[in-house]
């Protein structure tokens, strides 16, 4: 499985985790900026305020970086949306356009990590030589493919401080979504808590294995039979 190396570094050396760390550090820190990009131009798009940017210092917020930092001890983490304050249905678009969006990545990175993969086993049965930097450059993708699974899972929760809360929230009459939005306040404590028991019970690697081994297997074979694979 490509990411029982990332999930279980115990097996892999000191440097090998630190390199994989950093890779899924950045990695996220991107996904939040692309993100946060898609929402910014689909609430533009639907009427509402938001600034669209790619610059990557905008990204460096003290809730992105307490999500990077989650995302680093637990390998599942969320990123906090804003409330937007349109009607109910534009609202809840904004809040899917999150997850929406790290599906596409994932699925993007599935994608080039597999022509990846076809490529260094084609390089290796020419050469028998490892090719180093195509490994690599497959474990960044295939940490961002393990990244964007665990942001959108994780995101789609219907708990207040989620786009899933804030998704499930346009479906109540107005009274009922305050009172409900209302426990956002809380959202850190326990959508940490939840990270916590879903890291040490071996939930959320167990659960991302899952979806990303269901996601590799036809990516797999699709490639292959575009990209054969040497004998």
């Amino acid at each position: 499985m490509i990411f029982e190396y990332i999930l279980n570094g115990s097996s892999a050396s000191f440097a090998e985790t630190a390199i994989v760390i950093v890779f899924m550090a950045v990695i996220a820190f991107l996904s939040i900026m692309l993100r946060e990009y898609v929402r910014a131009c689909v609430t533009v798009k639907l009427g509402g305020e938001a600034e669209k940017t790619l610059n990557p210092l905008k990204t460096l917020t003290g809730p992105n970086i307490f999500s990077v930092i989650v995302l680093a001890l637990f390998s599942v983490s969320w990123i906090k949306p804003k409330k937007p304050v349109l009607s109910a249905k534009r609202n809840a678009l904004i809040a899917l356009s999150g997850p929406l969006t790290s599906i596409v990545i994932a699925l993007t990175s599935m994608f080039i990590y597999d022509i990846l993969y076809i490529i260094s086993v084609n390089f290796y049965v020419a050469t028998e030589n490892n090719p180093i930097v195509l490994i690599w450059i497959s474990m960044f993708f295939s940490s961002s493919v393990l990244v964007n699974i665990a942001y959108a899972l994780f995101g789609l929760l219907p708990i207040p401080g989620t786009d899933g809360g804030l998704l499930i929230a346009q479906l109540f009459p107005e009274k009922i979504r305050e009172k409900f939005l209302y426990f956002d306040k809380f959202s850190y404590v326990i959508l940490l808590f939840i990270a916590l028991i879903a890291s040490r019970s071996g939930i959320a690697g167990t659960v991302l294995n899952a979806v990303a081994s269901t996601i590799e297997t036809p990516f797999l074979s699709l490639m292959s039979l575009i990209f054969p694979v040497s004998q």
